[in-house]
């Protein structure tokens, strides 16, 4: 009843304990650190809970278990560190039985042979369950604990493994998977739920486009990053007063998610080079676009001026309504690389081409 307690709870419950502040050292403490001090602490770290878990395993149970837990979840995570700690293992657990009298040259050989084959095995699982690395992990984990104490065994006749004893282990090693499984769901569900309020902060709730605190970021980011040819199109949709004063506000902001929606789905389908649209306030947008030629750029947002013609908006009450727009282009190479001054210009260009009309993209800086 001992051996069951110890095995199936008290030694998984230990390492999951173990794998857990070893995550919390890697992740928020050593991963301040530079490379040799990282790399001399996570080795640090691990042969002590190395250790202590065989010293636990030998004076309790009188045979070596779960020796590669840790080792294998590394692996998991960080395929480099994961090696490490694998052959790390080996000499761990030998460094304790050379310090009591139990060990050999040779049995040192074949334990560094035994962790390779591991590695090898931990490898061949890791790749064929790449679409279900967790459901991989559980598999591996249990397989290696289960059945390296009864190899170990036979490298050392006198720590006895019975079968019993490998029932237990298997039992706790399912136990550890199931730590393990519940930590990691509850950590993507985490993730997920910061990931859906992130989205929410960087995206204009009506029109469902990145928000004006996005294009600041993103403005602020590009200030620092090396020279490249961007565009800036500051796009406003002609006459919206008019249109939120005669059909009310709630037709005024449908009319504006589907203006929004279009030139959305035109400009993935149309534009292939890395771009940004950003509602930037209003009936106002922004769209920046990288290493795009100027003069394709104006004749793409011209044939979305046609589309728009094409299909009208269509009111609640059936009115049909033509929508149109203005818009003001620049480029960072004539705007002196300076992404500020890029966005003033096409704001200037924007202004221009309201005041000659409407309907119309300006590009002043355009030569073609």
């Amino acid at each position: 009843m001992d051996k069951f307690i110890f095995l199936v709870l008290l030694m998984p419950i230990m390492l999951v304990s173990l794998l857990f502040a070893k995550y919390i050292f890697y992740s928020r403490i050593f991963q301040k650190l530079k490379q040799p001090a990282f790399f001399s602490m996570a080795v640090l770290l691990f042969v002590t809970h190395q250790y202590f878990i065989v010293s636990f395993a030998i004076n309790n149970v009188g045979f070596v278990c779960y020796q590669y837990a840790l080792a294998i979840a590394a692996y998991f995570i960080n395929k480099k560190y994961g090696i490490l700690l694998m052959i790390l293992s080996a000499f761990t657990v030998n460094i304790y039985l050379a310090a009591n009298n139990s060990t050999s040259f040779w049995r040192l050989v074949l334990a560094v042979a035994t962790s390779l084959g591991i590695l090898l095995f931990i490898s061949i699982v890791k790749k064929v369950a790449s679409r279900h690395i967790l459901a991989g992990y559980y598999f591996a984990n249990f397989a290696v604990n289960t059945f390296i104490p009864w190899l170990f065994g036979t490298l050392y006749p006198e720590r006895f493994y019975s079968f019993t004893n490998m029932l237990f282990v298997a039992l706790g090693s399912c136990v550890i998977n199931v730590f393990v499984g519940s930590y990691t769901r509850s950590v993507e569900a985490e993730k997920r739920k910061l990931a859906r309020i992130e989205k929410r902060e960087a995206h204009d709730k009506l029109t469902g486009l990145y928000n004006y605190n996005s294009y600041s970021r993103f403005i602020e980011k590009l200030k620092f990053e090396p020279q490249q040819d961007w565009l800036a199109v500051m796009i406003d949709v002609d006459y919206f007063k008019h249109v939120n004063d005669t059909y009310g506000h709630l037709d005024g902001n449908e009319a504006l998610k589907f203006f929004a929606h279009g030139l959305r789905d035109f400009i993935e389908q149309n534009i292939t080079a890395e771009n940004r649209l950003f509602r930037f306030g209003g009936e106002e947008f922004c769209l920046l676009i990288k290493d795009y030629p100027s003069e394709e750029c104006l004749e793409k947002l011209d044939r979305f001026q046609e589309i728009l013609h094409e299909r009208p908006f269509i009111t609640e009450k059936g009115h049909k309504l033509i929508i149109s727009y203005s818009a003001g282009m620049a480029s960072a190479k004539e705007s002196e690389q300076d992404v500020l001054l890029m966005i003033r210009n096409a704001d200037a260009a924007l202004y221009i081409a309201k005041k000659s009309g409407r309907g119309r993209v300006i590009c002043p800086d355009c030569h073609f």
